[in-house]
């Protein structure tokens, strides 16, 4: 069963074009959340991202953000 488009749960494995689709990022956007930290795991010539390193990179990100608020880089 498909899940609703932009929904990504905690416990799932998506493909890069599948987490792409769900996300809305293109392939430059998801290059630069890999250079970021997003964890994406390559088996027979596919990458795949887990659903839960997908939120703990949003969580990262939105951390890194607020930090850099605080500090006066906004």
């Amino acid at each position: 069963m498909m899940s609703v488009c932009g929904e990504i749960s905690i416990d799932s494995c998506y493909t890069l074009e599948e987490l792409m689709k769900r996300t809305g990022l293109k392939r430059d956007a998801m290059r630069t959340a890999r250079r970021k930290g997003l964890r994406v795991i390559y088996r027979h010539n596919r990458g795949y991202v887990l659903g839960r390193d997908w939120l703990s990179y949003l969580d990262m990100q939105a951390k890194a953000d607020s930090a850099e608020v605080v500090n006066g880089h906004e």
